[in-house]
């Protein structure tokens, strides 16, 4: 969705112009009462944070979510289909949605196992009411594992990631589903891919935005509906740039109660008072209490050219950009898995001495999932020589593989 750039300005108007773009597709209504959205047109550059909400009513639970024909409804249906195994596995829920480009329906199919993880079999059907339907996808042993449709009429899955930061060296009891992923439909491959989420901050992924959502509707976490201060979050957060938390904000544009998208700059209150340039839109372009999502970090000096954001990466990654070398050295590049953790970095220095310059760098990283792709970051930060917290910093969005 967002484009290589040149300098730090135009890849700002560029993520921003794209980020309008991309979420003016339509689809599913994004916070309507609605029991019949529409089956969205999708950008083949890539994904929107939502579609234009319909209605004056908050962002639901899942208006993409479909009732399914009463032939197919009934969770016994399936087991013979599928099979399932009588004290060994069972067909947990039936959901059904457009999660095509067609205007047919298609099942989401869950299938639990028993024993240690409770274990997840996903799969999706088309052609649903007929004697043999048509397998579309299918996802197994997501570990402590759930799925469901989207208000984008995507694909979203849940699981535990055993190995990740937050679980690591846990018992089974103590684990928390922490991986999130999305599936999209891709006509030419003729299943369901994996996506990324444009945001960046304060999720992730589409499955915890859609959660958030939900709480703030809720009236928890308020300050998700403040763009300023999504933005002071995301410089304080200590997964990220870890500024201090009287850092400065000033709103640049929008970010206003009507507004779908806000430009913010954040100045880092310790010395050399850095600044940085946080583009946000709001999920589901939903102006009525709609939370606010970091899609892009830029700063002045600093920027990088090369991936281009929401790229799908392979370790070893090359990363190209520009900055200001300072004794040859520019700053470093952070690979942050879907917890923001760091699993891969190197120094980057300058291809011409110390000044304005160019550079080119290898990043190894090694994911904790081996199961497929999820959705990282790729953060440049800069050298900082007269302070105690990270510099300026460029960030975007990928699809780690």
């Amino acid at each position: 969705m967002l484009q290589r750039s040149k300098s730090v300005s135009i890849s700002t108007l560029v993520v921003f112009t794209l980020t309008l773009v991309l979420i003016s597709c339509s689809g599913g209504g994004a916070s309507g009462t609605s029991s019949t959205p529409s089956t969205p047109t999708i950008s083949s550059s890539g994904q929107s944070l939502g579609n234009k909400a319909t209605s004056t009513s908050s962002q639901s639970a899942n208006p993409a979510s479909q009732p399914c024909p009463d032939t197919v409804q009934s969770p016994a249906h399936w087991d013979a289909i599928i099979p399932t195994q009588d004290g060994v596995s069972h067909v947990e829920t039936v959901v059904c949605g457009y999660l095509t480009d067609s205007s047919t329906l298609q099942a989401l199919v869950t299938v639990r196992y028993q024993g240690t993880g409770q274990l997840l079999d996903v799969y999706v059907f088309n052609d649903i009411t007929s004697p043999n339907p048509i397998e579309l996808l299918k996802l197994q042993s997501l570990y402590n594992g759930d799925a469901r449709i989207s208000t984008y009429n995507t694909l979203l899955t849940a699981e535990v990631d055993q190995d990740s930061s937050i679980n690591a060296g846990k018992s089974d009891s103590e684990m928390t589903r922490d991986l999130f992923r999305e599936f999209q439909w891709d006509g030419s491959a003729g299943t369901l891919v994996p996506v990324s989420f444009p945001g960046i901050f304060p999720d992730m992924t589409r499955f915890q935005a859609e959660d958030d959502q939900t709480l703030v509707n809720q009236g928890q976490d308020s300050w998700k509906l403040n763009a300023a201060a999504v933005a002071l979050h995301m410089a304080t957060d200590a997964h990220l740039l870890n500024w201090p938390a009287d850092s400065r904000t000033a709103v640049v544009s929008g970010g206003g109660a009507s507004d779908e998208n806000a430009v913010v700059t954040v100045k880092n209150s310790s010395p050399p008072g850095d600044i940085i340039r946080v583009s946000l839109a709001r999920l589901e372009r939903n102006t009525n209490k709609g939370i606010w999502e970091v899609v892009s970090v830029t700063a002045n000096g600093i920027s990088i050219t090369s991936p281009q954001s929401r790229d799908i990466l392979a370790s070893p990654l090359k990363v190209t950009g520009t900055g200001n070398a300072f004794e040859g050295v520019i700053g470093t590049v952070h690979v942050l898995d879907h917890a923001y953790a760091p699993i891969g970095h190197a120094q980057v220095t300058g291809a011409t001495g110390n000044g304005a310059t160019t550079f080119s760098t290898m990043v190894s990283y090694t994911t904790t999932f081996k199961g497929g792709k999820q959705d990282g970051v790729v953060v440049l930060y800069a050298a900082n020589n007269a302070g105690s917290s990270s510099g300026a910093a460029v960030m975007i969005k990928e699809l780690l593989g």
